[in-house]
């Protein structure tokens, strides 16, 4: 049964406080985490979620099933995304609190306990003797250091480290953090350190506020002026205050910094050495800490008896804790033969000089992230948006549409245009996958990011990119290779002119001269309509490559296809020179699959153009040009383009996958309007009818 709060005197009504944490790598911390706050008083504990590894969701999963906590997953994992997570997770919880009607709001880190100093150490006794609770409640932050250990253990934090900054009664050395119970809607935001950021009117003074320290003292104009920290001159301590154990064992801070998971990551020299610094800078061991409970020895006997009354929770923590003791014996393996050196120098207690921080970091596997504090401001949340697993199959096929002629649109220049920066960008500087280029050209540019050998997809744009912003965009399918973690070459155009340009033509050829094609195991060349003529175009720069083309064009040239007058721009481009016939230049492809619908004339007329053994006829009927569109709502285009890429796809396969799309509206309109070309209004009745019961029949 889940653990009792200790009994507290009937006639002290406890403050609604919610409790909220987001974990970060935190698992092996969380069951004792939540059953010290429940035993301090905590009626409502929400922990936000990590996904740092299925063991960790596990224990929180099942934490919540006992009602112990509300657990709340993320959609932003990985260590790359670490301030990206806590930016929406404050968010979360100030929205949550506010719409709630919740009296307080308290946010800690996974390595904070708050104490309460008076009686016997419950949200009661700090009630009493404050008598009534104040609009905000900052309390004093007192930091354990590492007292000397080096080796993860499972055990409680305050059995292990005993020595930091200073205790309940002080000394206090230090200007120290805060953190801060406060009702919800004096804020407008939570700040990175735990606190509120209140609302102008509260923050200027205009209405006030009854805010007290740790000891009971009136603080407001202290802290509004003089900022968000307890000073030696006045500690804030008595009533309650906050542990936190900052650094732990040097084997834990290490990897908690580094990454978890099923991969784990290569340690690059600046990751390595900002790692032991800050840990050196962090590890007080000044003075004794005391308690974080008035009784010790009771809290091993109460994590004994609740993991005996739960043992489905007690198997989750230890799958958690055998995960955790084992990271660095899976790490090490992955490392440089220097820095496992350092590592182990490091968690010996050694220090190790600067200089020998230098290794060469390999291409095309994950490694660490940049320091935390290239990522250490708002704009993390922006600029490091996840393709998360749960999104919907649109979301990594944006810019997907039935092609008509792009006329790229300029705002007016009184409009004052927002720009945000694209997910390669954000990948390539905050996070693990920090190889790769951005090339220039007046109307081209290709954008590189490396994260595996063992394919390479390039993209090329349609015409629905071309009017997409030119700056903050991302190459057709980005998300859905980035989720693969394949590498990939975004070939990107803002006009409308088929990549027929000398410079694009000149720089592909490099890339081809210098080997970067052939560095890969497989490459697979994929686009639609523009793009799909540049997917088959440019095959010949990776001969045995594999092709996936949606209603391309295979040539605008004059002399070979004068009969498509679609695309005026495409025709105006000039087509003399490499490149220029798609039919012949995808011969050098070991596939060649070619989507289309078979009754739109055009586009049926390039499909026979293309004559070579290597091409896979798909025709898709019904899809008219958009047959790429049509694919993804379905919900069906990645799974096909992943059975292209991996060598699985089969032409039966993808035609039993396309069924799904007999019910959309794009289909239906299509099949209608032939109905009624062919049989009339009574041939339209009897496809609504078929529609219809196969929508029925299909859970539609």
């Amino acid at each position: 049964m889940p653990a009792q709060n200790a009994s507290r005197p009937a006639e002290i009504a406890l403050p609604d406080i919610a409790l909220h944490m987001l974990m970060n790598d935190s698992a092996p911390l969380l069951l004792d985490w939540v059953l010290h706050h429940r035993h301090v008083g905590f009626r409502r504990i929400i922990v936000h979620g990590d996904e740092a590894n299925p063991q960790a969701t596990a224990l929180a999963e099942a934490l919540a099933g006992a009602g112990l906590i509300e657990f709340r997953p993320t959609d932003r994992p990985g260590i790359a995304q670490v301030k990206a997570r806590q930016i929406r997770a404050m968010a979360d919880a100030l929205t949550i609190e506010t719409d709630r009607g919740t009296d307080f709001l308290l946010w800690l880190q996974p390595e904070d306990l708050m104490v309460v100093d008076v009686g016997t150490g419950h949200l009661a006794d700090l009630t009493a003797q404050l008598d009534q609770f104040p609009d905000m409640l900052s309390l004093t932050v007192q930091v354990a250091g590492g007292s000397g250990e080096c080796r993860y253990l499972d055990a409680a934090l305050p059995d292990r480290f005993k020595r930091g900054t200073g205790g309940a009664k002080g000394p206090m050395l230090y200007s120290l953090p805060l953190r801060t119970i406060f009702r919800p809607h004096l804020a407008k935001g939570l700040q990175q350190a735990s606190r509120p950021q209140l609302k102008p009117k509260f923050a200027r003074g205009k209405e006030s506020v009854t805010w007290l320290n740790g000891a009971g003292e009136d603080v407001g104009d202290r802290y509004l002026q003089k900022g968000w920290m307890a000073t030696p001159d006045q500690p804030g301590l008595g009533f309650a205050h906050v542990m936190s154990f900052m650094a732990q064992d040097r084997e834990s801070y290490l990897l908690r910094r580094t990454g978890s998971g099923v991969v784990l990551p290569f340690i690059t020299p600046n990751h390595l050495s900002g790692v032991m610094q800050q840990y050196q800078r962090i590890d007080f061991n000044r003075t004794e800490m005391g308690a974080a409970v008035p009784d010790p020895q009771g809290p091993a006997a109460r994590r004994a008896a609740f993991l005996t009354d739960l043992p489905e929770i007690a198997e989750c923590h230890r799958k958690v804790v055998d995960e955790f003791s084992t990271r660095l014996d899976r790490l090490l393996p992955r490392q440089d033969p220097q820095a496992i050196e350092l590592i182990s120098a490091f968690l010996a207690g050694g220090r190790a000089p600067i200089r020998e921080f230098d290794w060469p970091v390999p291409f095309g596997i994950p490694t660490t992230p940049p320091a935390l504090s290239e990522t250490d401001s708002a704009w993390a949340e922006r600029l490091s948006r996840p393709a998360d697993s749960s999104t919907a199959e649109g979301d990594d096929w944006v810019a997907t549409d039935g092609e008509e002629e792009a006329k790229p649109t300029r705002p007016a220049a009184a409009e004052t245009v927002i720009v945000e920066a694209p997910v390669w960008l954000s990948d390539l500087r905050l996070s693990g996958q920090a190889h790769g280029f951005y090339h220039s050209m007046p109307n081209y540019a290709c954008t590189y990011v490396a994260r595996s050998r063992e394919h390479l997809l390039v993209s090329f744009d349609n015409l629905a990119s071309v009017r997409e912003n030119p700056v903050s965009r991302e190459p057709w399918g980005y998300n859905f290779v980035r989720k693969e973690g394949w590498s990939h070459l975004g070939i990107l155009s803002y006009v409308p002119g088929w990549f027929r340009d000398i410079d694009l033509h000149r720089y592909l050829l490099s890339l081809r001269d210098s080997g970067f094609f052939e560095q890969f195991d497989q490459v697979t060349m994929f686009g639609t309509s523009m793009g799909g003529y540049g997917a088959a175009a440019f095959a010949s720069l990776a001969p045995g490559c594999r092709v996936a083309a949606f209603s391309p064009q295979s040539t605008l040239s004059p002399q070979l296809a004068a009969w498509d007058q679609r695309y005026p721009t495409g025709k105006q481009a000039k087509w003399d020179g490499l490149f220029a016939d798609a039919a012949i230049e995808s011969r050098h492809a070991a596939q060649v699959w070619l989507f289309y619908d078979p009754a739109v004339p055009h586009d049926l007329r390039h499909i026979q153009r293309f004559e070579a053994e290597n091409v896979i006829l798909v025709p898709l009927r019904h899809a008219d040009h958009k047959t790429a569109l049509v694919l993804k709502n379905g919900r069906i285009l990645s799974s096909v383009m992943r059975d292209i890429v991996n060598g699985r796809a089969s032409l039966t396969g993808i035609m039993n996958a396309y069924r799904v799309c007999r019910v959309l509206p794009e289909y239906v309109e299509s099949l209608r309007a032939r109905a009624k070309r062919t049989g009339g209004a009574e041939r339209v009745k009897r496809i609504d009818h078929a529609v219809a019961k196969l929508r029925n029949a299909e859970n539609y």
